[in-house]
């Protein structure tokens, strides 16, 4: 199918010649005056939208604004009769695929339209993957809450553990090595034995929401991109939701949420900062930034425990909570092999 291309042009002569080049061209076209422009966009959405401006607070940049604000918005190409910096900051700032002077060439004018197409292509085929792996994670939170919907309270916890141990090995033993550290910080902190108990479980199960995501995020070792990593972000709450409709576990469940939170407020889901991050997940973040750093990856060579310690330190009151990493250090110093 032709890419349908939206002309919002106020002068009907201009409207008529642009439609004449781009139908030769290949494209199915539909043109309108600014004031009808977005009217005729819901009518029918185009891939690529030619709209014409004379100064960055016109109508023609509103419709900009307008068409780029969509789900999936057009390719825009901005026309400027009086052509100037501002015009071209303006459209770029709203995220216009080009800008050129009116008049110009039709080669000049086919090629813009062109490219904006191109790129409204390649952005539906990255919404269409996106969509699919929001999907799957949907899945597969289904499925770990309909299968532990089914198992006893009492065995619950051995069971999202066998099922990490299955699915992601390599994260069923970081969880083991940061449960381990976890417990030995938070005596060295002088937590009371039920709150150790509480800091163990949810330290074995900071990551049991991965269940819920594709492997073939987890196992990569190139970069993801800004979806995919909100994609594996998503593992946090999905795990606190799963155990929050576990009795024996719901108690763990504020702990878990909050493990991936910043001393500084930079962390997520929710953004908490300082003291307003339970005392049980700041412990578990020190344990588990510090697993990270020395664990063997595909990606990146393991630190020493000197550098990874010296690490803490460089993160502590930014990621890490203070008084946790100096704890941390009082623990390595008269326990070296806890």
């Amino acid at each position: 199918m032709a890419p349908r291309i939206l002309i919002a042009e106020n002068d009907s002569g201009t409207r008529e010649q642009l439609a004449g080049w781009l139908e030769v061209a290949g494209f199915a076209c539909s043109s309108t005056g600014t004031g009808e422009a977005l009217a005729e966009a819901r009518r029918q959405p185009p891939d690529v939208a030619l709209v014409g401006v004379t100064m960055p607070e016109d109508g023609g940049m509103w419709i900009v604004r307008s068409l780029r604000g969509q789900s999936t918005p057009p390719g825009v190409v901005v026309m400027s009769a009086a052509p100037s910096f501002e015009v071209a900051t303006a459209a770029t700032k709203l995220g216009a695929v080009d800008c050129l002077p009116w008049p110009s060439s039709e080669r000049r004018i086919v090629e813009a339209v062109k490219r904006a197409a191109e790129w409204r292509s390649a952005l539906s085929a990255a919404y269409g993957r996106d969509q699919r792996l929001r999907e799957e994670v949907e899945h597969g939170r289904e499925q770990l809450r309909t299968t532990m919907k089914s198992v006893q309270p009492e065995i619950a916890q051995s069971v999202l553990l066998a099922i990490l141990e299955s699915r992601s090995p390599d994260t069923y033993d970081h969880a083991q090595r940061v449960a381990q550290s976890s417990v030995a910080l938070a005596r060295t902190l002088k937590l009371a034995p039920i709150d150790i108990r509480d800091v163990r479980a949810a330290a074995l199960l900071h990551d049991i929401g991965k269940i819920a995501i594709p492997p073939r995020l987890l196992g990569r070792a190139g970069p993801l991109s800004d979806d995919e990593i909100a994609v594996v972000h998503r593992h946090v709450t999905i795990g606190a939701e799963v155990l929050t409709e576990i009795p024996t576990l719901a108690g763990v469940a504020p702990l878990v949420a909050a493990t991936h939170e910043r001393y500084d407020g930079d962390g997520y889901p929710a953004g908490l900062f300082g003291d307003a991050i339970p005392l049980g997940a700041r412990i578990i973040a020190v344990a588990d930034v510090y697993d990270a750093l020395t664990a063997r990856r595909s990606y990146s060579e393991p630190l020493s425990h000197d550098d990874a310690n010296a690490e803490l330190i460089r993160s502590s009151g930014s990621h890490l909570d203070p008084d946790v990493v100096r704890g941390w250090m009082e623990m390595v110093e008269a326990r070296p092999c806890f």
